[in-house]
């Protein structure tokens, strides 16, 4: 059993290299791992599944980090822990917190220190 078995992780992230990365790491330590290129489809995903947390950079493509973050708290049939792994700075970083972002990591990340964030995420 992997770190992170038996967690459901939506992956939101529209660089290919990183999110097929994030994808094989995270399943890895055991994960079940869903993944997006784009904001919208992850706020469709967050509506029609249950996950336990929303990894998810805040530059993409069709929406902003915030609105995503806030758009997938109101969709979800249950609010999973928003952790957000970015390489911007202010104010998109206020931005996230304001909209309910729980963790905010900036890039390049520490794996172990990933792992033992999205481990202190309660699964239901």
């Amino acid at each position: 059993m992997g770190a992170l078995s038996g967690y459901r992780i939506l992956v939101v992230e529209d660089v290919p290299e990183s999110r097929q990365a994030l994808i094989a790491l995270l399943t890895g330590e055991g994960a079940d791992v869903a993944a997006t290129a784009n904001g919208n489809e992850a706020i469709r995903t967050v509506a029609e599944r249950d996950i336990d947390i929303l990894l998810t950079d805040l530059v993409l493509p069709d929406v902003d980090g915030d609105t995503l973050i806030r758009r997938s708290i109101e969709a979800a049939r249950r609010r999973p822990r928003v952790v957000v792994v970015t390489g911007a700075a202010e104010p998109w970083v206020e931005r996230a917190r304001d909209a309910g972002a729980d963790v905010i990591l900036q890039k390049p990340i520490n794996w172990t220190e990933l792992v033992n964030c999205l481990r202190t995420t309660e699964q239901r």
